[in-house]
C-alpha cells in the first residue's frame, strides 16, 4: 500500500530530476517507426478475431494481415506489454499471449525477440516486480526470448528526441531499447484508466518514456490535488490542464511509433483503472484486436468498453484521439478504415 507520504516523496523526487532530461547529452531525430504497414485499397486494415484460444486468435489475426513475414524476417523485434502493477492479466499483459506472439514471430522469421517494459508506478525500486509476479523472465528462458527491465529513474538509459509538430514537449525522452529497435509491437490490455480514461494503443506508450517525463505530464496535466487522491476520487476531480496531458499522451506515442499493436480484449477492466482497485473485471468480449493504426484501434476498442461499462463514454478520450490525428498517427473515422471480424 502506498501512503500519501510515499506519494509525496515519489513527486518531489520526479519534480528534481525533470531537469535531467533537458540538459546535456544531444538529441536525436525522433523514431521514424512504418506506419504504412497493412493497408488494403488505401484503407488500414484491423482485425478484430473472437475466440477463446489466444494462439489461434492471434494466428488468424496475422494471417488477416497477410502474414508478418514483410515485418519481421530477419529483423529483431521488441514487444512492448504493459506490466504496470504486479496484479494479473487484464492489468497486466498476459505472458500466455506474450509467447504466442513470440513464437509466431520466430515462425514468420524473426531474427530475435525480445520483451520490453519501463513500469513507472513508483518509479524506484520496483521495475522488477511486476516482471517477476508473472514469471516472464523465467518462462523467457524456457521460450529463448530475451528480456529487458527497464528503469524508469535510470536517465542513463533513455535518448532525447525531437519531432517537429510537437507542442507539449520539443523534446521527448525514450528508452534506448525501444528507440533503436527495428521493429516495435505494441501489446497493450483494454483498461480504464483514472486519468486518460482509457488505457488502450496510444496510452500503452507512456512505459517507453523517461519517468521524470511521464510524471510532469501527470503534474502538469492533472496537478497534484488530482493525483493525491485514490483511483475513483481522482477520475472525478477536475484536471490542472487537461489538455497538456492528452496532447502528452498522443506526442509520447508518436515518439514511439510502434509498427504494429495487439489489444489482448478476451477479458477487460471496467470502471476503474489502470491497477484492480476499484475497477471491475467483464469477461465474455473474448476479441484480440490487431492493426498498425492505434488511432483506429483505440477508437474500436473504445466502443467496446462502452458497451461493456455504462460509466463510460467514447467522448470521453476524443482529445486524445484528435492529437494522434493531428499528429499523423491514423485515423478515428472507421468508415476509413477496412474493419475484418472473424471466429477463430
Amino acid at each position: 500500500m502506498v501512503t500519501r507520504r510515499d506519494f509525496l516523496k515519489a513527486a518531489l523526487i520526479q519534480t528534481i530530476s525533470l531537469s535531467l532530461w533537458r540538459c546535456g547529452r544531444r538529441t536525436l531525430e525522433a523514431r521514424k517507426g512504418n506506419l504504412g504497414l497493412f493497408m488494403e485499397d488505401g484503407r488500414p486494415l484491423l482485425i478484430s478475431v473472437k475466440g477463446r484460444r489466444p494462439e489461434e486468435m492471434l494466428e488468424a489475426a496475422f494471417d488477416l494481415l497477410g502474414g508478418l513475414e514483410g515485418l519481421v524476417k530477419g529483423k529483431r523485434v521488441l514487444l512492448k506489454p504493459n506490466f504496470v502493477f504486479p496484479q494479473p492479466y487484464p492489468v497486466t499483459t498476459d505472458p500466455d499471449v506474450i509467447f504466442a506472439t513470440a513464437r509466431l514471430l520466430r515462425d514468420a522469421g524473426a531474427k530475435e525477440v525480445e520483451v520490453f517494459d519501463a513500469p513507472g508506478t513508483f518509479l524506484i525500486g520496483t521495475e522488477k516486480e511486476t516482471f517477476n509476479y508473472n514469471r516472464i523472465v523465467e518462462r523467457a528462458k524456457a521460450e529463448g526470448v530475451r528480456v529487458v527491465i527497464g528503469d524508469a529513474a535510470q536517465r542513463v538509459q533513455y535518448v532525447k528526441t525531437r519531432r517537429k509538430g510537437w507542442r507539449a514537449y520539443p523534446e521527448i525522452v525514450v528508452h534506448r531499447k525501444v528507440y533503436e529497435a527495428p521493429v516495435v509491437i505494441n501489446m497493450p490490455c483494454l483498461k480504464r484508466h483514472h486519468t486518460s480514461y482509457l488505457t488502450c494503443a496510444l496510452k500503452n506508450n507512456f512505459g517507453a518514456i523517461y519517468g521524470a517525463q511521464r510524471w510532469d505530464a501527470h503534474l502538469r496535466g492533472e496537478g497534484l490535488k488530482k493525483m493525491g487522491k485514490g483511483a475513483r476520487e481522482r477520475a472525478m476531480t477536475p484536471f490542472r490542464n487537461r489538455s497538456h496531458f492528452m496532447r502528452a499522451l498522443a506526442e509520447f506515442a508518436d515518439a514511439v511509433r510502434p509498427e504494429l499493436s495487439i489489444v489482448d480484449a478476451r477479458v477487460i477492466l471496467t470502471r476503474g483503472g489502470p491497477t484492480r482497485g476499484k475497477g471491475e473485471l467483464k469477461g465474455g468480449v473474448n476479441r484480440i484486436i490487431v492493426s498498425a493504426d492505434m488511432v483506429a484501434l483505440d477508437r474500436y476498442c473504445s466502443s467496446l468498453m462502452e458497451r461493456f461499462d455504462e460509466s463510460y463514454t467514447n467522448d470521453m478520450i476524443l482529445p486524445y484521439l484528435q492529437e494522434a490525428v493531428r499528429l499523423g498517427l491514423g485515423t478515428m473515422e472507421l468508415k476509413n478504415v477496412k474493419i475484418v471480424e472473424k471466429e477463430a
